[in-house]
This record gives structure tokens, sequence and C-alpha cells, in this order.
């Protein structure tokens, strides 16, 4: 799906379409004629992407999953949507911008980026041109096309917000474009346009607290929108880069203790051994600020940065460990789909002696335990057997059942290791450890603060 346009040059009025200023109102109220130009300039900027965007915009019926918009990416019937829109839906149905319909069947899903791949049969179709959606800066004007509430070919306008939107909570893979453009239900699937009618984004999901639109919309980049298309159209399936780590957001304190100079950035908390992330040097407590040249700051940026890259692309890293910025590179493995892992108790084992410091009674992590939780090819662990209810562990959310992993910069499997890493600290240091829960990896800084004199209770 390469239809990229020849981006036309903007006409002549579009470079008096801007909206005045603040200081010049004074002035255009001396000059309504001039002030009526700028205003009929920028409508007519808006009037033409909509024409040319408009015969690729379908209305899409999905059967028992509604109603919602698709965008024709080729001449032979494939057409784009949201994967939300037509995912379980009994039958589809399209209705062309002429009024014609048609059916359509799913070429591929793809619920990572909520996007999908339809096919129909219908000719005469005339496909969209897409734009670069990595161009785009904050305050450029789009326009949206869709059937929100069922009104077919609804035309809206507003600005792009924000770009590079992660951890917002839609989808896995998250890189969304923020727009104020009027979207409601039924415009899922629908184009965002730039002026120059192409589309630079997938329509997705909206904030709100009423139902209906609050001026904030989310899309796809154009940018992941054709990798994932042609994906499904050539294999049914999108291939994603695989690092093999675990990741937490941090606050300063925490990236402090570790050596970090920066606040941006996302720790690594997990180094699955033999993965693409082991080969190239990451450890657990590195900071990882970027990856094939582009800038991480949280987990879901990382996700969908990663995920971007074919698997087998060598890629380019940059991390913070003991306060230096280190560059590694690593090949990238195919992700695979996420298990769940679940630790298993001993209720067997003898606990160790108590960690009155830490507030903590720990023991040996047991071979079946390991098996369990997926950390037989780590180099071990040990179980959190009790945790004093007012001890620095509690107040940094450690409890029993927990795996301590790793104490500041030492991993822990024998009451050995943990008496060497305590003796790296002063009494009065805070102490960053490495706890896994539920399968599940991340730094913790505790406080020793006032230690209890025992910690069975």
């Amino acid at each position: 799906m390469h239809n990229r346009s020849r981006r036309a040059p903007m006409i002549a009025l579009l470079a008096s379409a801007l909206l005045l200023p603040a200081p010049a109102l004074l002035a255009a109220q001396a000059h309504p004629d001039e002030a009526r130009e700028r205003a009929n300039g920028l409508s007519l900027a808006f009037r033409t992407a909509a024409k040319r965007l408009a015969p690729s915009v379908v209305t899409i019926k999905a059967g028992s999953r509604g109603m919602g918009t698709g965008v024709v990416v080729s001449r032979d019937g494939h057409i784009a949507t949201a994967n939300h829109v037509v995912a379980g839906a009994d039958g589809i149905e399209i209705v062309l911008h002429d009024g014609r319909t048609a059916a359509a069947t799913v070429v591929g899903l793809d619920p990572g980026t909520d996007l999908a791949v339809l096919r129909t049969d219908a000719g005469g179709l005339d496909p969209a041109s897409f734009g670069d959606s990595d161009a785009l800066e904050p305050g450029e004007w789009v326009v949206a096309i869709g059937a929100p509430f069922g009104l077919e070919q609804t035309v809206t306008a507003g600005i792009v917000s924000a770009k590079g939107r992660s951890d917002v909570g839609l989808a896995r893979f998250e890189s969304y474009l923020q727009t104020d453009a009027a979207i409601n239900p039924g415009n899922s699937g629908g184009p965002l346009a730039n002026l120059d009618g192409e589309v630079i984004g997938i329509n997705s999901a909206i904030s709100s607290r009423s139902g209906g639109n609050d001026g904030i919309g989310f899309a796809v980049p154009s940018r992941v929108v054709e990798r994932v298309v042609d994906a499904l159209i050539a294999h049914g399936r999108v291939a994603r880069g695989f690092l093999g780590i675990g990741v937490q957001a941090a606050d300063g304190a925490l990236l402090a203790s570790l050596g970090a100079t920066q606040d941006s950035g996302v720790l690594v908390n997990r180094v699955e051994r033999g993965s693409p992330a082991d080969r190239a040097g990451l450890e657990p407590g590195d900071v990882l600020t970027a990856v094939g040249g582009r800038a991480v700051r949280t987990p879901g940026e990382l996700v969908a940065t990663v995920g971007e890259i074919p698997p087998g692309s060598g890629v380019d890293l940059k991390a913070i460990r003991d306060g230096r910025e280190r560059s590694m590179r690593a090949v990238l493995a195919e992700r695979q789909d996420d298990g769940v892992r679940r630790d298993a108790g001993d209720a067997g084992a003898r606990p160790m002696s108590a960690l009155d410091r830490l507030g903590l009674a720990l023991r040996p992590l047991g071979e079946h335990e390991a098996r369990a939780s997926g950390l037989e090819a780590t180099r071990g662990a040990l179980v959190v057997d009790r945790v004093a209810a007012d001890g620095p562990a509690a107040r940094a959310g450690i409890a029993a059942g927990d795996l301590i992993l790793r104490l500041g910069q030492r991993q822990v499997a024998t009451p050995e290791d943990v008496r060497d890493a305590l003796a790296d600290f002063s009494p009065e240091e805070a102490v960053p450890a490495l706890v896994a829960r539920d399968g599940q990896a991340r730094f913790v800084l505790i406080h020793p603060g006032h230690a209890p004199s025992d910690t069975r209770q």
C-alpha cells in the first residue's frame, strides 16, 4: 500500500488563511474585506481537503458491532479501519460515498494497534493518498470524515493537539496523534487528514466523560497505519520486533539511586536470558534512553518503538549505567504472544533469619517455584517469607510471596549475597530492590528509617 501522492503546493490563499493574532484584531476591524478574504481562504482549504478525501471514505455496517468508518487504500478493494469496528462482526456491509453498497470481508486484524483491513469486490474505488505523520507539528489544521451517530460523510475540523501519545491504555502499541477535531461514535476507523487531503491518521478513540466529543480524540499515525496495513494485506498478520526486557517508569529519586543523571528514560527491571537485550549487554538497573535513534521516555513509548521495527533488524541502544551513557546494538527477535506467569508457594521451606534493617524475612527460591515463575534461567532469587507491618520493606510495597532478585547492584540468591549487597550502603541510605510479583519485575526503593526489632508479625 504505497500510494503516497506528491505533496501538492499550498494554494496562495492558504498563506492568508491563518487566524489573526490578537494584536491584529483592531486592524482587521478596520479592514473587514481583508478579514473576510482570510476567512474565505481557510474555508476553501477545508473544502478542498474534504472534496479530495471524501470519495475514499466508506461507512461500515458491521452486523452486531454497529457502525464505523473506513478508508479505501487500494483500487483492488482494500479498506483500512479500526479493529474494534469489525472484530467479531456477523457480516460486514460498506456504503460508498456515492451511495452504493457492497459486502466486505476481513483480510486481517491487528488488535495491538486497533487496526484492521477489509476487502470488497466493489469496483470504481478511489484510494486515498497518505501523508507523513512524522512531519506534523502540534497546531496544524486537520479534518476528519466519518459517520458519527450514523451521519455519513460528516466533515469536522480541528488541529493536531499533540503527537506520540503513549500509555493511554487503549491498545498495546500506542503512539497516537491527539486532535480536537470532533470525533464521535461512528468516526472510528475513519481518516484524519491534512489540508492537502492526505490521510495522516486513522481515528481510533476518544477520551470522554459524556460518551460524545469532549475535544480529545486519538488517531493511529499514518506511519504506523501504512506498515500494519501492508503487513495485513501481504501476510494476514504483523511481525514485530522483540527486545526481551521488562521496564518501568521511575521518579528522580529512584533514578538517582541507580546512578542515572537525567529524569527521562525507562528503568530496565528484567532481562530475559538469551534475549536480544541480554546479548546486547543490557542489565537490570540500566536506564534505557533511546532505541534506534528514537528517545524513549515511558514504557508505552518503548513498546511502541520496538514494535514498529521488523524482527531481524539491528538497532542501536542508548542506556545509562552507573552515571555513564553506554551504547549497545541489538538484533531484534520476533515478538510472540505474552503469557501470564504466576509464582507458586512452598510452605515447607525453612525461613532464613530476619533482616531487621529492611523488615524482611527471606528464604531461597525453591526449584519448582523457579520453574513455575519462569525464573529457572535466571541467576536465582529470594522469596519474601514475612514482612514487618511497620517496616521499610512494607512501606516500599513489598509483600510476602514476592521475589527479591537484586539489592543495589548485586543479584541475590543466598544470605551471603544479601549481606554483601547491604554492605554497599550506609545505614541511612535507601536501597533499590528488584522485586518480582505475578511474573512482573519492578524496582522499588526501600528507605531504612526506623527498622523494627522483629519481623515475625
